[in-house]
């Protein structure tokens, strides 16, 4: 690999240099050539129409400061006067929640005890100055007021309380007793502020039928002295009731719980718009006289300021076209690029494109930083400029993807031969300041005779194969092929109809027995996926869930599973269930809480529950593994390494990780008691887990021969379908309900 220390920068970009000089010459010549005549001239006109307009705005915001107050001068008073009411009704349901009055109107009606409570308050209190006691139908069984004795029926004494009637029935009817009424109306007084509840006591007393229910009313005069008061209180215009309203008056009505008009008050709005025009027509006086005065500096100013806005027009059309980490044109700038290589016209031209996507780098961010992914960008950037010596067209297209393009009959020969040579440069690490990294690459090519209209399509051609090279293990070179458009529309349409297929509930769980080999009974299950209901008939899991992984909806899946499997194993005592999770969902941090929550919802012991994770996620990221497994197993959570001896399973991945049990794979079962060599493998990897307190699962037994060798090593569990074959729950009740078949294995 070349040193980047050693090498100069390669050319420019084609079409790089001759574009921005283009654009330089265009920004920097127009505006200094039509500055009098788009500047000065209109600054002057400008001027001119501000001084005789600005007398016209002032006098337009004054108006609306006046309008503004006006409007929050109605919302006062009216909160205000609803206040009394409101005020009035809280007495109202004070006075009437009492026990002591529930006593002496239904046990023992007291007339003495009435007038002596709500008949004295009526007569020298401010709260209110009426009581009034009817049955339900509003007749008058007590009333007192400050003028003397009230008789006859509400109706008679406020002609519009008909409606509070209908009201205070309608709302006991769903609030209960302790609902209220209160609104204005009128009687022979004038206005008057009125509320009514049913009186009842606080102590546990049963709610009062309906015929036998006493009302209190309670009442207050409203007058201008009480308006007064009000005014006062909430530092309000001063208003006052009114039969006719006066030129220069503000007004609201006062309505009925009806909705008719009772009375009308009106008060003198305090126009704060007017000696705000006064001041500040004097204040912007000056300020014109200042801002004449100026015109002449800023005109001066904005001489300077046009070449400032043309450097920033420079840099955000460069930043538009140009990624600020490594230089190189970015997606926009590239296609741009490309375009410009091709004939203007309709005509055609052969155009290659090689999309490369760097394998590990987010791996990089998450162990590093973003700063130290920059700059492995930067580091390769410069590195890969030199490798393709000016050959091709690079760009930065992506987070994590860069991009090569070379237009003409030789386009194809070089983008591949260019591309073939990044696969063997990412061999190597870069050194990125102190750091030793290792990158790979996975690479999309396509070629095609087009336009310049077709870039684009170009380069989405470029993008599914380079999908599809990550999709199939990566650091490798895939050329477009219409088929893998077929193949992603399938896949599309898979994940669609797995997401259908968890909206639809079509997803069930089988369970395959856990032996224990010494007791010959069943110890444990292990959930097992089954898409067996689907509408279009069952599918293998070995095909929705490699699709679930790729669409990110295994989480969904897994989460699914987890609870399927603890509602279904939960209540059967001391039987412990092992869930797979994938590689995704532990990089879910919610992992361990979300798990919790479903074994709190079931009220099963975190200790029979075993998650079994594979080798990938824990070479792909050993410590955000490390970390998930110590969490769960905080929580005690058991966890089991799935498939040992596939892959890059090692002895070393048991002590690296807390591990509770390995489950070994069927590659080292199957056929052990004919092969000696492998044998000896199993025995020394038990000898190494037992030592280190793990328990082990030997999985795909399918012989006699194979558990009893198996069983004189030392393993003791067993799963496999010698045993027993997946099943569903209602089988595996059956099972452990009558285990003999396990004895004689």
């Amino acid at each position: 690999m070349p040193d980047a220390a050693d090498h100069k920068k390669a050319p420019a970009q084609p079409g790089r240099g001759s574009g921005i000089r283009r654009h330089l010459q265009a920004v920097a010549n127009n505006p200094l050539r039509s500055f009098i005549f788009w500047v000065a001239l209109p600054s002057v006109a400008v001027y001119a129409g501000v001084c005789a307009l600005v007398f016209l705005v002032m006098h337009m915001m004054s108006d609306e400061m006046n309008a503004i107050d006006a409007d929050r001068g109605h919302k006062s008073i009216a909160a205000a006067i609803e206040s009394v009411v409101v005020g009035l009704g809280e007495s109202v349901a004070d006075e009437a929640t009492w026990t002591e009055a529930y006593i002496n109107t239904y046990i023992q009606p007291n007339p003495a005890w009435l007038d002596g409570t709500w008949g004295a308050t009526a007569r020298i209190s401010d709260t209110y100055d009426t009581a009034i006691l009817t049955d339900k139908d509003g007749k008058i069984v007590f009333g007192e007021s400050s003028k003397g004795a009230v008789t006859g029926t509400l109706v008679d004494n406020y002609p519009s309380a008909a409606p509070l009637l209908a009201e205070l029935d309608a709302t006991v009817g769903k609030l209960g007793d302790d609902a209220t009424v209160q609104h204005l109306t009128r009687n022979n007084d004038g206005v008057v502020a009125i509320a009514g509840a049913v009186v009842h006591g606080n102590t546990g007393q049963a709610s009062v039928p309906r015929e036998e229910r006493r009302v209190l009313w309670l009442s207050k005069r409203l007058d201008d002295k009480l308006l007064r008061e009000v005014a006062l209180r909430f530092q309000l215009p001063m208003p006052k009731l009114v039969e006719q309203v006066a030129p220069g008056e503000d007004s609201m009505p006062l309505l009925a719980a009806d909705g008719s008009e009772v009375a009308r008050i009106a008060w003198l709005p305090r126009r704060p718009g007017d000696p705000a025009f006064a001041h500040s027509a004097g204040v912007a006086s000056v300020v014109m006289l200042i801002i004449g005065v100026l015109i002449a500096a800023v005109l001066a100013a904005f001489r300077s300021s046009i070449k400032s806005r043309a450097q920033a027009d420079e840099r955000d059309w460069q930043n538009a076209r140009y990624d600020l980490v490594t230089g190189l044109p970015n997606g926009f700038g590239f296609v741009e690029s490309l375009k410009a290589s091709l004939p203007k016209r309709r005509a055609t031209a052969p155009l290659a494109v090689a999309l490369v996507g760097v394998d590990g780098f987010l791996d990089v961010v998450d162990s590093y930083g973003r700063e130290a992914g920059d700059r492995l960008l930067e580091t390769l950037a410069d590195l890969i400029e030199a490798e393709i010596g000016g050959k091709a067209l690079f760009a930065r297209t992506g987070p994590a993807e860069l991009a090569l393009a070379h237009a003409g009959a030789d386009g194809p020969t070089i983008i591949r031969g260019l591309a073939a040579r990044l696969l063997t440069f990412a061999n190597q690490a870069v050194l990125v300041d102190h750091l030793q990294l290792k990158v790979g690459f996975s690479i999309g090519v396509a070629d095609a005779e087009i336009e310049r209209a077709g870039v684009s399509e170009l380069v989405r051609k470029a993008e599914t194969a380079l999908a599809r090279a990550r999709e199939t293990g990566g650091r490798q070179l895939v050329d477009y092929d219409p088929a893998i458009e077929d193949e992603r529309r399938q896949r599309l349409e898979l994940q669609a109809d797995i997401r259908r297929g968890l909206d639809a509930d079509e997803f069930d769980l089988e369970y395959q027995p856990i032996i224990d080999f010494g007791t010959k009974s069943i110890v444990g299950v292990e959930a097992l996926m089954r898409w067996t209901r689907r509408l279009g008939g069952p599918m293998s899991a070995a095909i929705f869930i490699p699709a679930a992984e790729r669409s990110g909806l295994i989480d969904d899946l897994g989460m699914f599973a987890l609870r399927r499997a603890v509602e279904e194993i939960g209540p059967i005592e001391d039987l412990k269930v092992s869930v797979n999770v994938s590689g995704m969902q532990l990089r879910n941090p919610g992992l361990a809480a979300a798990t919790m929550a479903i074994l709190d919802e079931w009220g099963m012991k975190a200790s029979r529950l075993q998650l079994e994770v594979t080798e990938s996620f824990l070479v792909a990221q050993p410590q955000r593994a490390k970390r998930i497994i110590e969490e769960l197993r905080e929580h005690g959570i058991l966890i089991a390494l799935d498939d040992f001896g596939t892959g890059y399973s090692s002895i070393g991945y048991l002590r690296q990780f807390d591990f509770d049990r390995v489950k070994l794979d069927r590659s080292l079962v199957a056929d052990i008691d004919k092969d000696a060599v492998q044998s000896a493998l199993v025995e020394s990897t038990m000898v190494y887990a037992f030592a280190m307190g793990l328990g082990v699962t030997a999985e795909g037994v399918e012989r006699k021969e194979e558990a009893s060798t198996l069983a004189r090593l030392g393993c003791r569990e067993f799963q496999g379908y010698f045993f027993a074959r997946p099943m569903n729950l209602a089988a595996l009740t059956r099972l452990l309900g009558d285990q003999q078949d396990l004895l004689a294995v």
